[in-house]
């Protein structure tokens, strides 16, 4: 077992820095403090696309 574990230890390595890398990410997504009208808008710095009036059929 001990020799399996050291000939794939850079595997296992990547593995746990993976998982740790998401648990964090996970943690500090679930601290931020987002309010509704965050997820019901995207943010407006500026128009992403611009659709003609006409192309609406209004």
């Amino acid at each position: 077992m001990r020799a399996e574990i050291a000939r794939h230890f850079d595997v296992i390595v990547v593995i746990w820095a993976l998982a740790l890398l998401v648990s964090l990410s996970i943690a500090s997504l679930s601290r931020a403090t987002l309010t509704n009208a965050q997820w019901d808008h995207a943010p407006q710095n500026g128009p992403v696309w611009v659709v003609p009036g006409d192309a609406l059929g209004n």
